[in-house]
């Protein structure tokens, strides 16, 4: 890669995040954001050490979200409902510190342009975005996991062998089994990844690197088990960690729409990435470990979670995404590097081009793909990059217009919302809202009545349903969850 194409490859780097900043930092808080903060972080340090009812206490982030609020002072669920730039701040800061880290173990792979193309795999893709600034523990799950990545790529290439440099490896493992406890999946997985790296070169090498290793992942997991001490009686027999038994899941399917979006329609790069793959197998050495480490973090949790049959949502898997953008730059260095100077440099510009292209047509796919469903009765979708949050997701722009236009005493008729999302809204808002089983008076009084919906024009034709007696309309026409719709009488 020429001094060129690097320049180039970090302005590509600063445009896909900026485009990141542009679409999800503002994002309104969503359901699953309220509750973590309304259940655990505003309820004060002790909670959220202690209290494990449901898995929205990501206790490490949350630790660290609680002290942020009482750094910032801004200690109101209100004034985060209104400015929720103020709490992303926080993930944006691990997310950049994830985006560092990539790039230093692309740096320990090979070389400056190893890093940034790890930095262009991870940023060109659609999942780190949606996730990056999240008030939820996965933007810290994905710092950890790529501190991890960066010492182990340093330790495949024979660095961080003296013992000072372990205690940053117990601490990076402690903080990533802490972060979520379905994290076990990659600790196992980064202690046998070492175990086979080593035994890959076994002719070359003895196990000693090895061994002062598995004993700080082992550390960290002590050190983890403890911190989890106060709720290790809320952990087992919890219905949201149950095993159903090997074969007793949809393990395969998981499996693929988890890569599906981890690729993120750069489907060009698979087989490119497993060429790149076999050649770092052939070349031996360090290339090897590296690719072994990182296959077996990136692939083991989902053996791992198969076996166990525990069901697992697909966001859990988003902690391999470092390890996937990483092992997408090695394999492809190893590619292009057989190549000569002027034929390498026209790959790597070709490279660039796609992964641009590919995010620009992913992005603009799943917008529509979202904008589609706001027609259907459902928005919850299987992935990790088609969420309603992620996109048209504007309760505060609705709600706000609808109180310029009709005040705060119109009451609002809710139709399927959730306690922790819109009624929240509704009362930092002084806005009068009611259920929806309230509508059947207005339709017997016969009287102009106001709905916000997630699913407005399924509403809508429900309504159209019921005679030609009613009009029902958008607040406004721009495509919103929630949206209000206001039904008025026509006739007698």
């Amino acid at each position: 890669m020429s001094a060129l194409l690097q320049r180039l490859s970090l302005g590509i780097c600063l445009v896909l995040a900026a485009s990141a900043l542009y679409f999800h930092f503002g994002n309104d808080l969503w359901n699953d954001e309220i509750y973590t903060l309304q259940s655990f972080v505003f309820k004060g340090l002790g909670t959220v050490l202690t209290d494990y009812h449901v898995p929205n206490n990501h206790i490490l982030t949350n630790i660290f979200h609680w002290g942020w609020v009482q750094l910032t002072g801004v200690n109101d669920l209100g004034a985060l409902l209104d400015s929720p730039w103020r709490i992303r701040l926080l993930p944006l800061c691990f997310s950049a510190l994830t985006v560092w880290w990539v790039y230093r173990a692309g740096l320990a792979c090979g070389d400056r342009p190893t890093g940034l193309l790890a930095v262009l795999m991870l940023l060109s893709g659609l999942t780190f975005q949606a996730y990056a600034f999240q008030v939820r523990g996965y933007a810290l799950n994905m710092t950890v996991v790529a501190g991890l990545s960066a010492w182990a790529m340093r330790w495949a290439n024979g660095d961080n062998r003296r013992h000072r440099d372990l205690l940053p490896l117990a601490l990076l493992t402690a903080a990533l089994l802490y972060v979520l406890p379905s994290n076990v999946y990659f600790g196992l997985a980064a202690a046998l990844g070492v175990i086979l790296a080593q035994g890959g070169n076994a002719r070359t090498e003895t196990w000693k690197p090895a061994v002062p290793v598995l004993a700080a992942l082992a550390a960290g997991a002590v050190i983890a088990f403890a911190a989890y001490g106060p709720v290790l009686d809320q952990l087992q027999g919890s219905a949201y960690f149950e095993s159903k038994g090997a074969g007793k899941t949809t393990s395969g399917a998981l499996f693929g729409r988890v890569m599906a979006d981890f690729f993120s329609y750069r489907w060009l790069l698979l087989p490119l990435a497993s060429l790149g793959v076999y050649q770092l197998f052939h070349t031996g050495g360090p290339a090897r470990k590296q690719a072994v480490w990182l296959l077996s973090v990136l692939l083991l949790p989902f053996l791992f979670s198969a076996l166990r049959g525990d069901a697992a949502p697909d966001r859990v898997f988003l902690t391999a995404l470092p390890v996937f953008a990483l092992l997408l730059a090695v394999s492809t260095k190893a590619v292009f590097s057989r190549l000569a100077a002027s034929r390498a440099s026209l790959a790597y510009a070709a490279l660039l081009l796609y992964c641009v292209g590919a995010y620009g047509w992913g992005l603009w796919q799943t917008r529509a793909f979202l904008q589609k469903g706001l027609d259907t009765m459902d928005h919850y979708y299987a992935g990790l990059n088609r969420n309603y949050y992620q996109h048209y997701y504007q309760p505060n722009a609705e709600y706000d217009l609808f109180r310029q236009q009709f005040g705060t005493d119109k009451t609002l008729i809710l139709e399927s919302s959730e306690a922790h999302d819109m009624p929240v809204y509704l009362q930092h808002k002084n806005q009068a809202f009611a259920p929806l089983d309230s509508i059947e008076t207005y339709l017997r009084n016969r009287k102009t009545f106001y709905v916000s919906s997630y699913y407005a024009r399924p509403f809508m034709q429900e309504m159209s349903k019921m005679g030609p007696g009613w009009r029902c309309r958008y607040l406004q026409n721009k495509a919103r969850i929630p949206r209000v719709v206001i039904c008025e009488p026509v006739g007698k």
